[in-house]
């Protein structure tokens, strides 16, 4: 292998006269030439190891997360559900004796078969008698209205109250309001987003805590300076069907039981098909149920 040509610093030919000047500028040109090729090395260093190994954890400029990411999109499987695989959807619907109208369709749209429970929307205040007879959904304001209507449940020593508190309900819903608006507009506001298509609507009630403590043009922010906002709560008692030929004891009573034929028609579609057991001769119509579809 030939080695490169190398030039001098300072060509001189035989028998020229070598100056003081002339070793001065060749110490000079040895010290530049060292400093550059230092320079360079370092560089070269820098360019092929050091930077190269802060990337070391990357492959094709994307990190460890990038890439599994990308594979995947690419190789796991995917659902044609948008909203992300723990969603769930509630639907109320009403059936009656009326033809027609012992079924239901729910349009999900999950884009997959979801897991699907159903529960009998019941009598809020267990005394059917009066005002309430019929009610499926109730507003009440916990300290006042909790016991004298029954709504705190009974479990060994403890009771539990009955309900969603409803600023949870007004979040879930995504019912828009500010400290200046009234409780009367909340709950109607509200009411309206939980019985808006494709729900029914169903009997809905207020407890008398509004007209005897209250009034319903007091604002919310008057409510909570009271410090009365967190207890105001909105009572349902949902129970889950399917018991079969059974029959449903509860309060030391034998009262009625649904049964829900559930068909997938679609990837997007389920339709609710319902019988109601004949007690005593008489029908239990019209029924008030609560479906719970998950992805």
């Amino acid at each position: 292998m030939t080695a490169p040509a190398v030039e001098p610093y300072i060509r001189r030919n035989a028998g020229d006269l070598v100056t003081a000047e002339d070793w001065n500028t060749m110490q000079n040109e040895v010290k530049t030439d060292i400093a550059a090729r230092i320079a360079t090395a370092k560089d070269e260093v820098k360019r092929e190891g050091v930077d190269k190994a802060k990337n070391a954890d990357r492959f094709a400029e994307m990190s460890e997360k990038d890439l599994t990411d990308k594979l995947d999109t690419r190789y796991a499987p995917r659902s044609h559900n948008h909203e992300g695989q723990s969603v769930y959807k509630r639907f109320i619907k009403e059936f009656s004796d009326q033809p027609g109208y012992d079924a239901a369709i729910l349009e999900h749209g999950f884009g997959s078969y979801p897991l699907v429970d159903v529960y009998e929307l019941q009598d809020v205040v267990r005394n059917t008698d009066g005002p309430y007879m019929g009610c499926k959904v109730l507003f009440y304001y916990g300290h006042a209205d909790a016991d004298e209507l029954g709504l705190r449940e009974p479990i060994g020593r403890e009771r539990i109250p009955i309900g969603i508190p409803f600023e949870q309900m007004l979040n879930e819903l995504k019912v828009v309001r500010d400290d200046n608006d009234t409780i009367e507009d909340a709950i109607s506001d509200m009411r309206n987003q939980f019985m808006a298509d494709p729900n029914d609507e169903i009997k809905h009630c207020e407890a008398p805590w509004l007209t005897r403590c209250c009034g319903e043009r007091r604002t919310i922010g008057e409510l909570k300076e009271a410090d009365q906002w967190p207890d105001l709560r909105l009572a349902i008692r949902p129970r889950k069907c399917g018991r079969g030929a059974d029959l449903l004891v509860a309060d030391g009573l034998i009262g009625p039981y649904c049964q829900v034929e559930i068909l997938h028609a679609n990837y997007d579609t389920v339709v609710a098909r319902v019988a109601v057991a004949e007690i005593g001769g008489n029908y239990t119509w019209p029924m008030d149920l609560m479906f719970l579809l998950r992805a």
